[in-house]
């Protein structure tokens, strides 16, 4: 089936500082592809580079960037012109047609009106094919510019480059990006600070270009195996095939069109993240840079990933569809381990200091638990994740926060660091996904003692209030009026309501602290009005404002903390009451630029509305399980990564005899859904 033609790259691209409707950018590229292209509208913001509705054309952008919130690297922007050569983004930009313009995963088509030619292009691992065709006869010109420090040499007839491929000064020094660029026609060359200007003769020029994060000569390696004698219609059909195999995936049956849409929109959206940071060099061996010493060592990696976000979603659908390269991104991320000495916590393309927790602890227990990793590779990886548990760093952004202080008191004081709710729920749900890792390899005793350590997010739960809420190194509560509504501080990027059900591996165990009425504390939660208070802040942040637009009580599910919210029902018995407030919060997903409610975020919030319209929720990974809801597209047939295949039929479904919890490893046997569920 075409299911390539339901994608809309827009889905989610109307943003800005103050209100995201997904934050992502409308990319071609091929799944998990190293270089990726979008149109750059206006540059006004740093991350805001593009708008569905501008109707101002800056050029072509090769991007890597994974959210506006982190920023880009290695950019470079590619753009026609005719007469002198101009490289301000405000004396530059012309009028284009955005309604006509052509943005697909494999293809995007443009014309330019100032400067009167039409740009085709289309992607391969590292760079693309882009065909210029001009109306004038001479005057005409392909620029290259970068925002960076950004050098350009002339040789052979081509042109050889680097940039700076660095979001923080960290790794000014050692992360660059290396490109070759070839015309087929010939040129003069014209300078300017950061940039080149190519003045071609006649008419036409296919532009060919690959990137590198190794050397000069990689990228030179590079374009011989993707782009030497191949022309943009080649390099279309191979970018396009590549996209229907993933797309063919998972094939739905719907009267409604706009769902299919949506759906496509979203699992295209999956399969770009995480990015490749490795090559094949001459020898045909795996190689990357590593980014904390500037070295070139072996072995695969994966980066743009922040795994407090993809945890959740993107990785248990991974293990559904495509475990091969699930293998490949756990053995990526454990070679960030060997580079440096510590597991990764947001790669872009270096380790960021960005949200609490070390939850890749999650994502690679759970490809432990499932067998996608073993033998070798599963140990070094155990014991990477137990460095993560007994080990406190002394470097920013590496290892766990206030790792001491957790493991003396049982919890992150606040005192000791911010968020402190958040770090101790976070610390025990690692906790126990080091102790399935462990119990799965044989590790009785270390699995027997993270099983305890697992336990103490107990130790913050405050029975008066209902809440986890924050304690001094003494164990007492902050002693002020607690108000559940204020975002920050204790909690992130929420308050009391969305930072307190993070319990994902004992959600029994929460009952019980809930005297066996969490699920009315559930309801509570989704019927109280969308009030915040921005005390913690001391300003209203974006994601308060997404909670409130989508009126549905303090159910935040435009973020990540509120994922698992609905499932809770399911996981204590009620899966009809998780099907129908599931089916409500998928109805805040559409096919259009205003598409999510919230910061998309690297494919997780894609892969959340997948899997409501399949009907299950991983809840736990490391846990090998899904939770139970009920579908939401007519007919569906998974092509697991199995080559099995899993039936599911909306008709067939019935709450009252589907089990709540059903087997990762009977869903991967393929059949029936329903009759696998059934109880």
């Amino acid at each position: 089936m075409n299911n390539y033609k339901y994608v809309n790259t827009r889905m989610g691209t109307q943003n800005s500082y103050r209100f995201s409707n997904g934050n992502v950018l409308p990319i071609t590229a091929i799944p998990y592809g190293m270089a990726s292209f979008t149109i750059q509208t206006e540059r006004r913001e740093a991350g805001w580079f593009y708008s569905p509705y501008s109707k101002s054309f800056e050029g072509i952008r090769l991007t890597h960037q994974p959210s506006p919130w982190l920023g880009d690297y290695g950019e470079l922007i590619i753009y026609g012109q005719n007469g002198k050569i101009e490289t301000e983004d405000a004396k530059r930009w012309s009028y284009y047609n955005n309604e006509k313009c052509v943005l697909e995963p494999a293809y995007m088509k443009a014309y330019i009106n100032r400067d009167r030619y039409t740009f085709e292009l289309s992607p391969t691992n590292s760079g693309a094919v882009i065909d210029f065709a001009f109306l004038q006869e001479s005057g005409n010109r392909i620029s290259i510019l970068g925002y960076k420090k950004t050098e350009f040499e002339v040789c052979d007839g081509m042109v050889i480059g680097e940039t700076e491929a660095f979001v923080s000064t960290a790794s000014k020094e050692i992360i660059k990006e290396y490109f070759v660029l070839s015309v087929d026609v010939p040129f003069e060359q014209e300078r300017a600070e950061n940039a080149m200007s190519l003045k071609i003769k006649g008419k036409t020029a296919s532009v060919r270009l690959a990137t590198s994060f190794i050397s000069k000569e990689q990228a030179m390696l590079n374009y011989k195996r993707e782009l030497e004698n191949k022309s943009l219609k080649d390099i279309y059909a191979l970018a396009r095939e590549e996209w229907e195999k993933y797309l063919s995936r998972i094939e739905i049956e719907d009267p409604d069109e706009e769902k299919k849409k949506t759906f496509y929109s979203c699992l295209y959206r999956v399969f770009l993240w995480p990015r490749k940071f490795y090559e094949i060099n001459e020898k045909g061996m795996a190689v990357h840079r590593n980014t904390h010493t500037g070295e070139i060592v072996s072995g695969v990696y994966y980066v743009d990933n922040g795994f407090w976000d993809t945890y959740r979603t993107v990785y248990p659908l991974l293990s559904l569809l495509d475990t091969d390269a699930y293998a490949e991104m756990a053995e990526g991320f454990y070679n960030c381990y060997r580079d440096c000495g510590w597991l990764p916590k947001w790669l872009c393309p270096e380790n960021k200091n960005c949200m609490p927790g070390m939850l890749v602890e999650a994502t690679l227990a759970d490809a432990i638990v499932k067998d996608i990793v073993s033998g070798e590779l599963a140990e070094g990886i155990l014991e990477a994740m137990l460095k993560d548990g007994e080990c406190a760093s002394e470097a920013m952004g590496f290892g766990r926060k206030a790792l001491e202080e957790y493991r003396k008191y049982g919890y992150v004081p606040y005192t000791a660091e911010k968020e402190s709710v958040n770090e101790t729920l976070d610390n025990c749900y690692g906790d126990y996904c080091i102790a399935r890792a462990a119990e799965k390899l044989g590790r009785a005793e270390t699995a027997e003692r993270y099983y305890k350590y697992a336990k103490n997010y107990r130790n913050l739960f405050d029975k008066e209030t209902g809440f986890m809420r924050a304690k001094d190194e003494n164990g007492n509560f902050r002693d002020e009026v607690f108000d559940c509504f204020a975002w920050g501080r204790d909690y992130t990027e929420g308050s009391a309501w969305q930072g307190s059900f993070a319990v994902y591996h004992d959600i029994e165990g929460l009952n019980r602290l809930y005297a066996g009425k969490l699920s009315k504390k559930i309801d509570e939660l989704i019927n109280t009005p969308e009030y915040y208070s921005v005390s913690g802040y001391g300003q209203e942040i974006h994601e308060m404002s997404e909670m409130a637009d989508m009126e549905a009580g303090q159910c935040a599910i435009s973020n990540q903390p509120s994922f698992h919210i609905p499932f809770i029902y399911s996981e204590l018995g009620d899966v009809e009451k998780t099907a129908a407030l599931v089916k409500r919060l998928s109805e805040e997903f559409s096919a259009t630029p205003e598409g999510y409610p919230g910061d998309e975020d690297n494919g997780s919030m894609s892969a959340w509305y997948v899997l409501a319209c399949l009907g299950f929720y991983q809840m736990c990974p490391s846990r090998a399980d899904f939770t139970m809801s009920l579908p939401l597209l007519e007919k569906i047939t998974v092509k697991l990564s199995n080559g099995n295949l899993l039936k599911i039929n909306k008709e067939k479904a019935d709450p009252d005899k589907t089990k709540n919890i059903v087997s990762y490893f009977d869903i991967m046997k393929g059949g029936d859904l329903n009759d696998i569920a059934m109880k």
